[in-house]
């Protein structure tokens, strides 16, 4: 009796021991992952998105409270989001010539908004500016976030509108923070109009989007997390490219000063675009003070702009 209860306990350990792993691979590939990545990738207020009455307007309030003019106008992407942008002149009164064109591009979670402080200083040396919702943020639409794929694709085509209306004075300086400095990386490959880049913390490869995301939320990190996390990311929003990492990176086309975290800066991707960019990439240490950071943007803007020799 005591060897057929020993028998029918060890059966119950192995079923209760199968069905325990069962549970946590669905908790910690299924469920744990399906619910970060939501996260991760989708606009905070996605569940408006569902009322089919739910429009968003190209509300210039934010800069008229600012004491900015801005002339507001609306670009169609790709897959037909809409994207919210404005566009400042200098003062003409001050400037008989515009000097340049900066197109000013904030990270993913953010909104055009954020880069009111630069926008002024830029106008006060005679320089245009451009600010755009990215898609999936403020008041342009689409619910998710790319690894820079489609946000450099939606460059491109506010970069078309401008051309199309006259409005890109040489030098086109894009300066782009997170994922909008990869846009501006991964734009310049197609787009030649785009002379000097700027780029704030890029995530460079879909690996690194993946892994610093994962960081910023402190999610867990689980066996395979990073193939795990991108499977259902593109099951979730249908995105059709593979991620990719270091060595799967193009060479720069454009000349792009990197401002990089101190502690990134030993990062493989930084190293492996530094190697193939043919002395094309400069890279500094991003301040951590938002002065001085704003300070340094603005500082290599004016220099592009007082330093350039632009061919058409």
């Amino acid at each position: 009796m005591a060897k057929l209860m020993s028998k029918k306990t060890r059966e119950n350990v192995v079923t209760i021991t199968v069905l325990v792993i069962i549970a946590l691979i669905v908790i910690f590939y299924i469920i744990y992952p399906l619910i970060t990545v939501n996260k991760m990738t989708t606009r905070p207020d996605s569940n408006q998105f569902d009322d089919p009455e739910f429009t968003l307007q190209n509300d210039p309030a934010v800069f008229v409270e600012n004491a900015l003019v801005p002339d507001t106008f609306d670009v169609a992407t790709v897959d037909n989001i809409r994207l919210a942008a404005a566009y400042f002149y200098p003062d003409s009164a001050v400037f008989d010539s515009i000097r340049a064109t900066a197109i000013l591009i904030h990270d993913a979670a953010s909104e055009r908004g954020s880069m009111i402080p630069y926008i002024q200083p830029l106008l006060d040396s005679g320089i245009a500016v451009v600010v755009y919702d990215q898609r999936s943020c403020g008041l342009s639409g689409g619910q998710y976030f790319t690894p820079g794929i489609f946000e450099a694709e939606d460059l491109n085509q506010v970069i078309i509108d401008l051309k199309f209306h006259d409005r890109i004075y040489r030098p086109l300086i894009a300066v782009g923070f997170g994922i909008g400095a990869d846009a501006a990386i991964l734009a310049s490959e197609e787009e030649s109009r785009l002379d000097n880049i700027i780029a704030v913390d890029p995530y460079l490869t879909p690996n690194r989007w993946i892994r610093l995301r994962k960081e910023e939320r402190g999610s867990f990190t689980i066996p395979f997390y990073t193939m795990t996390y991108y499977w259902w990311y593109k099951k979730i929003t249908g995105f059709p490219y593979d991620r990719y990492g270091a060595d799967d990176m193009q060479p720069l086309t454009t000349a792009t000063m990197l401002l990089i975290s101190e502690d990134k800066l030993e990062d493989s991707e930084i190293a492996r675009l530094n190697e193939i960019s043919n002395g094309l990439l400069t890279t500094k240490i991003r301040p951590v003070n938002d002065e001085q950071l704003s300070n340094m943007i603005l500082n290599n803007v004016y220099t592009v702009v007082h330093g350039s020799h632009i061919t058409e």
